[in-house]
């Protein structure tokens, strides 16, 4: 086993909430604080997780920004084994680690739903965390897989800009859905992926389904190591349970997402997704109660969701003060990002007026420069993610949805369940451990 590199045990020191400036929309209301990346946030997840590997003894790999002093370049960024001692839990007494992500699942949906998952109501609580910003499943995978924000690794939204795009005059860039096929998600997403890193010295094992082999976004966020096509409940468990019975140190990582796609179909608290939130609890319970007492198992998510009623899911492409100096929309229905054609300030600001004053309280609108200098996309902001960000960018408030249906098909107005804003049911996640002793 590797000497353990030269590195700091305690995370840096991040602001507390208290001690962090309060960033206010164009009119004026506070918005809810920027995520605690490198502190307590759904990117330290993978990698913490992976320092408990081998009885913590396992080198942890170089990563590509330790040398930025912005970027919080240690083994523990969640302080993890300091917060399961406080659960009377030893950090130094596991073999592997497994990090089960459930899509969709927030925090908020737990302490809600949890009689429907007792094995869940169980699990010691070690959160909750931030998702990423926006609260979109391609912004917080990528920032789990590679731990890091997304001002760092690029993939800032459901969909973005692609500056290279349209022969250079750009385009937008689909990260779930419509991956770019000329887009080379290696050159899209350039950093080393935690699976990456720690695949040169442990046995690294993605559980998924198999269509997500290969893709695009599971290129770019979550490359690395072996990849296990695993369709159902049971065989996702059964495969878990195989590798972490293993006497090789290992780390998996298993995705589960049949509950975030009932709750965009049918609504969170639908018969529908109570049934799914029921099947994960009973997988948990297998999965708990089967695996060996060395095998550390975290329960996180990537964002939590709302529901939308109809009459709130709302189509602005015709409205013209709207539409006005709007090159391109992107993001999603609440978080819009919005590519201005003139780009002064006068012109900026009066787009943000017009956007603000008609929505008013129904959505924050903001200057995406301000949101880079409070820390929303991370300590860390490359040129790449600054060409793909918004120069404006519209949160929905409470349960509204904005559409610009000259960018959607029809079916996108059915979306009951969703998520990408500030609020705090979309952006607190859990971390929740199972209990195996």
């Amino acid at each position: 086993i590797n000497t353990p590199r030269e590195t700091r045990e305690e995370p840096m020191t991040a602001p507390s909430r208290t001690e962090q400036p309060t960033l206010h929309d164009v009119l004026g209301a506070p918005l809810p604080p920027a995520p605690a990346y490198g502190s307590n946030s759904i990117a330290d997840v993978l990698e913490s997780a992976s320092s408990l590997v081998a009885q913590r003894s396992l080198a942890r790999p170089a990563h590509a920004l330790d040398d930025d002093p912005a970027f919080n370049s240690v083994a523990d960024p969640l302080n993890l084994a300091g917060r399961l001692a406080e659960q009377d839990v030893d950090p130094a007494s596991f073999r592997h680690a497994c990090v089960v992500m459930v899509d969709g699942l927030g925090e908020q949906l737990i302490n809600s739903y949890g009689g429907y998952a007792p094995a869940l109501r169980k699990t010691l609580n070690l959160g909750p965390l931030d998702a990423a910003f926006p609260t979109t499943t391609a912004a917080s995978l990528t920032s789990l897989g590679t731990g890091t924000a997304p001002g760092a690794h690029g993939i800032a939204g459901y969909e973005v800009r692609n500056p290279a795009g349209n022969g250079g005059a750009g385009s937008v860039m689909n990260h779930l859905s419509g991956w770019d096929q000329s887009v080379d998600p290696h050159a899209w997403q350039p950093l080393p992926t935690v699976l990456e890193r720690h695949h040169e010295n442990r046995r690294v094992l993605t559980i998924s389904l198999g269509k997500y082999r290969g893709t695009g976004l599971t290129e770019a966020a979550l490359r690395g190591g072996d990849f296990v096509d695993a369709v159902g409940y049971n065989a996702r468990v059964t495969y878990a349970l195989e590798a972490l019975s293993s006497r090789t140190p290992t780390t998996v990582y298993l995705y589960w997402g049949e509950i975030d796609a009932a709750g965009h179909r049918y609504g969170v608290g639908s018969d529908e997704w109570l049934q799914q939130l029921e099947e994960l609890n009973s997988a948990l319970k297998r999965l708990a109660e089967r695996a060996p007492a060395w095998a550390a198992l975290f329960v996180t998510a990537d964002h939590g969701m709302v529901n939308v009623p109809e009459h709130q899911r709302i189509d602005y492409s015709g409205v013209e003060e709207l539409t006005r100096n709007i090159a391109m929309t992107a993001g999603e229905p609440r978080a819009v990002h919005l590519y201005l054609e003139d780009t002064s300030e006068a012109a900026r600001t009066a787009t943000a007026q017009r956007w603000a004053q008609y929505w008013g309280e129904r959505a924050w609108v903001i200057d995406s420069r301000e949101l880079v200098r409070a820390g929303y996309f991370g300590p860390v902001i490359t040129d790449a993610a600054r060409g793909r960000i918004g120069d404006l960018m519209v949160c929905a408030r409470d349960d509204w949805a904005l559409y610009d249906m000259r960018h959607y098909q029809e079916r996108a107005l059915h979306m009951v369940g969703q998520h990408g804003s500030l609020t705090d049911a979309e952006r607190l996640v859990p971390l929740r451990m199972l209990k195996t002793f």
